[in-house]
């Protein structure tokens, strides 16, 4: 999980990075975009948004090696059939 963490908390920061340099301090006015009452939960969603990813990028990497395991215990049971046909 360390790495996935990583990989998201990077693409965050990417994700800022960019917004700044492309807007400037007129970035930050997304955060009071359609009223200033949902600044508490645009600022929220920014900090729980690596954590959202963190959580995908791991189910998707345990999904390959689960199903990469899979086909390879698989593999002994296909491989004689055209041999005994």
């Amino acid at each position: 999980i360390n790495t996935t963490v990583a990989l998201s908390l990077l693409t965050s920061f990417a994700y800022f990075y960019a917004g700044l340099s492309k807007k400037g301090l007129g970035y930050f006015k997304r955060y009071i975009e359609p009223i200033p009452l949902l600044l508490p939960i645009n600022i929220l969603e920014d900090f729980t948004k690596p954590l959202s990813l963190s959580f995908r990028l791991f189910g998707n990497v345990l999904a390959d090696e689960l199903t990469v395991s899979v086909l390879t215990s698989l593999v002994p049971l296909v491989i004689p059939l055209p041999i005994m046909i």
